[in-house]
């Protein structure tokens, strides 16, 4: 991809990108580069469902396609907290919570089709596992437990106790933000 050296250079991309403003050569007739008008790709491959106007909004609905995270909605999720806290929040006296009341109800319905929905998109691409399948991972993690201390003295007992620290995880996990944490090798806490 050509490039140019003077910042002021008139043949520059328009679009934004990590250092501030794209260093490639725009395309003939756009203000945007090959990378960022989405012209480097084959004419079947770029075919979308939207026919946009603007190489701007082509180049940007190109950016957006792309993205892994688009598959979750967890930042439209975490977006429409944020607006139902703000305008909770802007609310002074009882007067204006009951003044903006039926807003935040409306958001509070929006976010419960965001949750349901992620739920059902990440159940779809197996990123969300409901609770009688970590069940079942945890059974099949205490038979393996069982197959490998088989044969140590009192392993029944060391494996009952494993099972029922396991099985106690799983039923109070929640879906939390929070990260997992690292594992410690063998012998470490």
């Amino acid at each position: 991809m050509e490039r140019v050296t003077n910042p002021a250079d008139s043949r520059r991309c328009q679009a934004p990108d990590a250092t501030g403003q794209c260093w490639g050569v725009k395309l003939e007739g756009l203000d945007y580069c090959v990378i960022h008008a989405g012209a480097h790709r084959p004419p079947e491959e770029g075919l979308r469902q939207y026919l946009l106007s603007k190489a701007h909004d082509r180049a940007r609905l190109a950016m957006l396609a792309e993205h892994d995270d688009l598959k979750s909605l967890r930042d439209e999720i975490g977006l429409t907290r944020m607006m139902i806290e703000e305008l909770w929040n802007s609310a002074q006296s009882a007067a204006e919570r009951l003044n903006v009341f039926g807003r935040v109800r409306l958001h509070i319905a929006d976010l419960e089709k965001l949750v349901k929905t992620c739920n059902q998109i990440e159940e779809r691409l197996g990123t969300l596992l409901a609770k009688p399948t970590l069940l079942r991972v945890g059974q099949q993690i205490c038979k393996v437990l069982v197959d490998r201390l088989s044969g140590l003295p009192n392993y029944e007992q060391l494996v009952d106790i494993l099972e029922a620290d396991v099985i106690s995880i799983i039923q109070e996990a929640r879906n939390d933000a929070a990260t997992v944490p690292a594992l410690s090798p063998p012998g470490e806490s």
